[in-house]
């Protein structure tokens, strides 16, 4: 699944005019450059170690580790990792045919024979998963690229249904592979995903495999994709363990305080869980070159993925798909101390209670009794269940595993529910969620099971006031009464308070607003008192959007910059961030003008942000304000010279202004600065196209499909192309592929039938 690190990826800025502000200044002084961050040690690629290091003085936890799913969570192709039946049955779809082979080598293979193109070969290098989940296990295969990068491979295989599927596009989810599916139905096809974390593609981030690492190198032109392995191993919890086994080996660890490498179980409850949030949690990328043992919150937010359609309910539930971050709004962490690591063994990956004694299975009573003992005094009388029925499983109750909805009915994939509710037969139903009770008594309705939980246990416990506004804002259309809803709360329920200060700030904020009620302006205040970065930047990006001009709201948000101190660095990148999403957001709608005035707001905060600029730059161009578009595109061309999009949108502004051969420069710097970016070449033969170079537009569009193979108009322009050197074949191919990937476009329907006639005539 696609995890939201993408709201950040692509938001860029200006030049003169960009570095206006974006008010008269009056009294209004402006917003100090950011304060260069306190050198601090980052761990680096170097400094892991791997496992199989460990296990020189920690062999037990080695050996339980390599037993565990995170222990054979991934790793190179072979008989012992593969469980997909590469057997050269083939998977037969309306469009395509896919043959998985192991060949004379014993290489894993998948070849594609696709309507209108030659066949394609893939080789398997990885595989991710094996299967291994009780709710739907599955596996996923990667493959090396010629651009250097590991590309996720859109045929994938379920473990207890045996057999091949897909994701598809059109909210369809995951479907069996069969002749009533086109191939580019698959929404990973063709591969663009790729392993690891790099603002160019759609990513899996770091979280299938251990210290992935992928950055684009000028110098060789290519990316660069590196892992210590693609199982989950000890130092993807522990942090980097150079520093700790030098200290070991030496002897002299045993002399100091600093072991080189943090305790974890001395960790705080936050600390603890952000161990495990770094891959169980939807969160937005926020730097590249995340490690273990680097602080989380600066490469991450976990919090932002609420800014737009938010992944949970109101409750926590997850909406479409999540990882287990819904812990977060569970009782037992609300009101508690608990962790990931009270309920599972870190190593062996088994179960225990909270004070880690082993568990028979996942379905263990202990791992509830051990802090709620009361329940199980007798069992009978709180579960109302036979004692050795699943009925009397705390977990089928409180964890039941649910569908996530995003992967659609056909495929299993379902997930313990880690907001550990109670049974609520009735609200589930009005979200949508198959409730707990339903998992045993299908045959019985709503009314049926909420009457009987309500005669067992009488009136059901509220949720919490800040849930049940959230539960009333969607219905709110005052902009006060909504406010009383999603900002006044001042419980400790932080991802709560975060999803109603988003949806107030997107439904009901909008930039310099001439008048903003008192006391919302005083709550939005209180929100950025609060220590949560997350909540602080959003509601400091709230006040700047809309009362900025306002100089009591201006000096308000200098002085709270001026108090962050150290944490600086966390709130104003995601302070920024907040503002080029909502910039977006206007952009996306047309509003060009609110966009604009907020890309700026973005750029004071942080001036030499590229993304912003390039952003703003496209906002600019397409309110027609070409000079000031061509300004942000060339500062963000200075501050980020490798970015291809920067040149390439520059080059399209240059078009824009009638500049073919200022336009192509741009294109060639684009070549220049990163030769795999489509749109690069797409946009450069579009060039020589227009001034008649055909015999340099033909090459350049065939690169720019190469390297994009679902790039419609490349095809499309490529068929023109040729028709204007009378080679009616080539473009009735050229067409014909392009149609492929836009099957409704008319006019290349149209071409297609005159050069199918026209050649049938010859």
């Amino acid at each position: 699944m696609e995890i939201r690190g993408q709201i950040i990826a692509f938001l860029l800025v200006l030049i003169l005019p960009c570095s206006a502000p974006a008010h008269p200044a009056g009294e209004r002084k402006p917003f100090p450059p950011p304060r260069p961050e306190p050198a601090s040690p980052a761990p680096t690629f170097e400094d892991f170690v791997g496992s199989e290091v460990c296990a020189e003085c920690h062999k037990e936890q080695y050996d339980l580790w390599r037993r565990s799913t995170h222990g054979r969570a991934g790793g190179p192709a072979t008989p012992e990792t593969v469980i997909g039946r590469f057997d050269s049955t083939t998977l037969q779809f309306r469009d395509a045919r896919v043959t998985p082979f192991v060949d004379a080598n014993d290489v894993y293979r998948f070849t594609v024979e696709q309507t209108a193109f030659a066949p394609k070969a893939f080789r398997v290098d990885y595989v991710v998963g094996g299967g291994h989940l009780l709710g739907g296990g599955t596996q996923t295969y990667f493959s090396r690229f010629p651009d250097g990068t590991v590309r996720f491979l859109p045929f994938d295989f379920i473990r207890k249904e045996n057999l091949w599927f897909g994701e598809t596009r059109h909210a369809r989810g995951w479907v069996p592979i069969s002749e009533e599916l086109a191939l580019t139905d698959l929404s990973e096809w063709p591969p663009a995903r790729i392993l690891g974390e790099q603002r160019d593609f759609e990513n899996c981030q770091q979280c299938h495999g251990s210290q992935i690492q992928t950055r684009y190198d000028p110098a060789v032109k290519k990316y660069v994709t590196r892992f210590k392995s693609l199982a989950i191993n000890c130092e993807s919890c522990h942090g980097p363990g150079k520093k700790h086994v030098e200290l070991a080996r030496s002897g002299e660890m045993f002399n100091r305080r600093d072991i080189g490498m943090v305790a974890l179980s001395t960790l705080s409850k936050d600390a603890s869980l952000a161990v495990c949030f770094r891959c169980h949690a939807l969160k937005d990328a926020l730097e590249p070159g995340d490690l273990p043992g680097a602080n989380l919150l600066r490469h991450y937010s976990l919090k932002f993925p609420m800014l737009g359609e938010n992944p949970y309910h109101p409750d926590g539930r997850v909406r479409a798909f999540g990882y287990q971050q819904n812990h977060l709004y569970s009782d037992c962490y609300l009101n508690g101390s608990m962790t990931c690591v009270d309920c599972h063994d870190p190593h062996a990956q088994t179960y225990r209670d909270v004070n880690g004694r082993e568990l028979v299975g996942r379905f263990d009573n202990g791992q509830c009794t051990g802090c709620h003992a009361s329940k199980a005094e007798p069992l009978t009388a709180h579960t109302r269940h036979k004692p050795d029925s699943p009925g009397s499983l705390c977990t089928s109750c409180h964890m039941p595993y649910l569908q996530h909805q995003a992967m659609g009915t056909r495929l299993r994939f379902a997930r313990s529910d880690h907001t550990i509710p109670i049974p609520r037969p009735a609200f589930d139903a009005q979200l949508g969620i198959e409730n707990a009770c339903k998992k045993c008594h299908q045959e019985k309705s709503i009314e049926a099971l909420q009457a009987q939980t309500e005669a067992w246990y009488g009136t059901l416990k509220p949720h919490k006031p800040v849930v049940t506004n959230l539960l009333a804002l969607p219905r709110t259309s005052d902009r006060v009464q909504a406010g009383r809803l999603a900002l006044a709360d001042t419980s400790h329920h932080v991802m709560a308070r975060m999803a109603g200060l988003a949806f107030f700030v997107e439904r009901f904020l909008e930039p310099d607003m001439p008048a903003l009620e008192p006391e919302i302006v005083r709550a939005l205040k209180r929100l950025t008192e609060t220590p949560d970065p997350d909540l602080k930047a959003l509601a400091l990006a709230a006040l700047h959007l809309s009362r900025d001009q306002d100089v009591g709201v201006h000096d308000f948000l200098l002085a709270q910059l001026a108090r962050l101190g150290a944490e600086e660095p966390l709130v104003r990148r995601r302070w920024t961030v907040a503002l080029a999403y909502l910039a977006g957001v206007y952009r996306d709608r047309g509003d060009l003008e609110s966009a604009i005035r907020t890309y700026r707001k973005a750029l004071e905060i942080h001036p030499d942000d590229a993304d912003v600029l390039l952003n703003l730059g496209m906002a600019y161009r397409d309110a027609g304000q070409l000079e000031q578009a061509v300004g942000c595109f060339e500062r963000a061309g200075r501050i980020a010279p490798d970015q291809a999009a920067v040149w390439v949108n520059l080059g399209l502004t240059h078009v824009r202004a009638g500049d073919e051969d200022a336009a192509a420069s741009a294109y060639l710097k684009a070549v220049e600065a990163n030769p795999w970016h489509a749109l690069a070449f797409f946009n450069l033969a579009n060039h020589y196209y227009r001034v008649g170079d055909l015999r340099r537009a033909v090459p350049a569009y065939h690169r720019a499909v190469e390297l994009d193979p679902a790039l419609a108009p490349g095809y499309f322009n490529l068929a023109r192309a040729y028709l204007r050197l009378r080679q009616p074949r080539r473009a009735w191919l050229a067409v014909r592929a392009g149609l492929q990937y836009d099957p409704e476009n008319a006019g290349a329907r149209q071409m297609a039938r005159d050069l199918e006639a026209f050649l049938l005539k010859k």
